[in-house]
């Protein structure tokens, strides 16, 4: 047998590396199981998307977890390399057939969240397993690790394995891993549907975008892009059981105008006689407040999602990749309601044109105007004069008006600022523990105040034109703000689920709702069914098509309620926060963030099951 050409430690390397190719095979294989709760790609791009995907990023993931084992080759004997081998490569691919199974029953992959699930579920709520299921798992484990060992001892052992073009593949196989970035990155600026749906099924898939650096150098035009795809054809994503029937709606005869006014960052203690004087005189007698309400996240993506769709913020992502549009506005769409989206913030920067707004063909961009305030000045401006041009129109209308200064902390120059001591401007660079929160609440407040002026005018229109008594109008937030509270440094959203970023306004008003407040805990996942019955006349029960129930229900009082950022989820009790980070780690803490005992509430399994209701099995 000819001497080979490679030292014995690069020998070792060669041949844990093959070890590793060769147990690829096997990943791709357990991977196929991914494959059902998939959204099928229908053309080629699509399908090529998904081979060079399926094929590259297990292969990036196979060739992480050779790591260890590559580094072990550089020190370790041959003949005791086979053990470390074995075990490594049977514990990552029994990983990898268990979060199959997992991702299958409840669309999370693997996390520390999960194996606390698992470890408190004392009585088998979540998972059930027999004894016979238990020996077949243990001798499947068994038989993996007997056949790895086999596998590990003959390869070490071989010297064909020297011969083989091992490098040489690796590099083909991360070709394969980048192609597929690039051409996600050309799918998601031009709205390619085939492609951008598949992303959220695979474990630690991260797929590149550039669609705001293209749209910057003039390589695209999103609007056109847009146009290009829009397909009314394809409403819901194939994986999801939603609705769970076919919803029974019928128009009521005097269709009312439905009007959403949303302030971005609006606290539910900034509503009031002084901070919102008109909103206030018009909504205090005849609107309907609910006092304990909550957002369904606390950053804007996720608070308006469930604002629309009346889903917690786990499904985001199918809804945006599938670009499948909310029940609400379609049941619009269909009852011939003519649609007004008015914006001062760009709607394409948090996806809602690819999932809120996606059956909207001509989607307005965002009003113009260098400053939140310009904008929100001229975004109601452009709402009055639509308003003046269908004023002989007696065609029902939906319409949203999204304002901005508050989450800019923008007040004109030239306003009289009812909120003193108020900053001049937010810097966020400048904020500490030590900083003094009144000013800067303050601004924040006046921005607010700024912002009223502008709806009183957007409310004495609808009085003038008639349409008042017949505009059921909803005004709220998409999240709160956080001013240092509770002395932990917390400014702005996105960073807690304690009720300054989560707890937001909550105002209806219009026919059929009947005055007051209402005491008990409710949630946006709420709108979307209360106006799918009361406006639309839809007759399904609410849980056919939302994880909400009806707000004019006098009973309505949730013992938890969820809402989500952009990573992280949060089960949100009376007296106790349940927060579960992306990584899959968590924590317990009370209303004002002090910790609380790491104990899992009962509440949380129940919100689990709840949470995969409208997954397809």
């Amino acid at each position: 047998m000819p001497e080979s050409k490679y030292s014995p430690t690069w020998q070792r390397l060669r041949a844990s590396l093959a070890f590793a190719l060769v147990n690829l095979v096997l990943v791709w294989l357990i991977a196929l199981r991914y494959t059902p709760y998939l959204e099928v790609p229908d053309n080629a791009l699509g399908i090529t998307y998904l081979i060079l995907t399926w094929a590259g990023h297990f292969a990036l993931l196979t060739l992480l977890a050779w790591l260890p084992l590559g580094l072990l080759a550089l020190v370790l004997p041959r003949r005791i390399l086979w053990l470390p081998a074995a075990l490594l490569a049977s514990a990552g691919l029994w990983l990898l057939l268990l979060d199959t199974g997992v991702y299958a029953q409840y669309r999370f992959h693997i996390n520390n969240f999960m194996v606390s699930l698992f470890l408190n579920d004392k009585n088998g709520d979540i998972f059930s397993f027999t004894l016979s299921t238990w020996l077949i798992v243990g001798g499947i484990a068994l038989a993996l690790l007997l056949a790895e060992a086999w596998l590990a001892a003959r390869l070490f052992a071989s010297p064909r394995v020297q011969r083989l073009p091992l490098w040489r593949g690796v590099a083909l196989l991360m070709a394969a891993m980048v192609a597929s970035h690039l051409i996600h990155i050309v799918a998601d600026a031009r709205y390619r549907q085939s492609v951008t749906q598949q992303v959220g099924i695979f474990p630690l898939l991260f797929p590149a975008t550039a669609k705001d650096f293209m749209e910057e150098h003039g390589w695209l035009d999103p609007r056109a892009a847009r146009a290009q795809q829009f397909d009314l054809g394809k409403q819901t994503a194939d994986t999801l059981n939603w609705p769970k029937n076919p919803l029974n709606c019928s128009p009521r005869e005097d269709q009312p105008n439905l009007l959403f006014i949303v302030l971005d960052s609006w606290r539910q203690d900034e509503y009031g006689p002084r901070n919102t004087p008109a909103m206030h005189a018009a909504l205090a007698d005849e609107g309907r407040r609910y006092t304990d309400h909550f957002s369904g996240g606390n950053a804007t993506r996720n608070g308006i999602m469930s604002l629309f769709y009346g889903l917690t913020g786990n499904y985001y992502r199918l809804l945006q990749d599938t670009q499948t549009p909310p029940l609400l506005i379609t049941q619009l769409q269909k009852q011939g309601y003519e649609m007004g989206i008015f914006s001062a913030a760009s709607l394409n920067s948090v996806g809602f044109d690819r999932s809120v707004f996606a059956s909207i063909p001509e989607l307005r961009p965002a009003a113009p105007g260098e400053t939140p305030v310009a904008r929100d000045r001229n975004m109601t401006q452009a709402w009055l004069d639509w308003q003046a041009e269908r004023e002989n129109d007696k065609t029902p209308w939906f319409s949203l008006l999204f304002y901005d200064a508050p989450h800019g902390y923008a007040v004109p120059e030239d306003m009289e600022r009812p909120f003193e001591p108020s900053a001049e401007s937010m810097d966020y660079l400048k904020l500490g523990p030590e900083t003094d929160p009144e000013p800067i609440r303050n601004l924040h407040r006046n921005a607010v105040y700024f912002d009223d002026q502008l709806i009183a005018g957007v409310i004495e229109k609808l009085k003038k034109n008639g349409e008042w008594d017949n505009t059921v109008l909803v005004v709220t937030s998409d999240h709160g703000q956080s001013f240092n509270d509770f002395g932990q440094n917390y400014w702005g959203h996105n960073s807690i689920f304690a009720p300054p970023q989560t707890k937001v306004p909550m105002i209806l008003h219009g026919p059929g709702i009947p005055a007051g407040e209402h005491s008990g805990t409710t949630s946006h996942l709420d709108l979307a069914p209360t106006l799918m019955r009361q406006v639309l006349g839809c007759t399904n029960p609410v849980s056919d098509y939302s994880h909400g129930d009806d707000l004019l229900d006098p009973s309505l009082d949730h013992d938890w309620v969820a809402a989500s950022s952009y990573l992280d989820l949060a089960i949100i009790e009376e007296d106790r926060i349940t927060v579960i980070d992306g990584a899959g780690g968590w924590e317990v803490v009370d209303h004002q963030l002090r910790p609380e005992e790491k104990a899992i509430s009962p509440v949380v399994f129940q919100a689990i099951q709840a949470l995969k209701r409208f997954y397809s099995q």
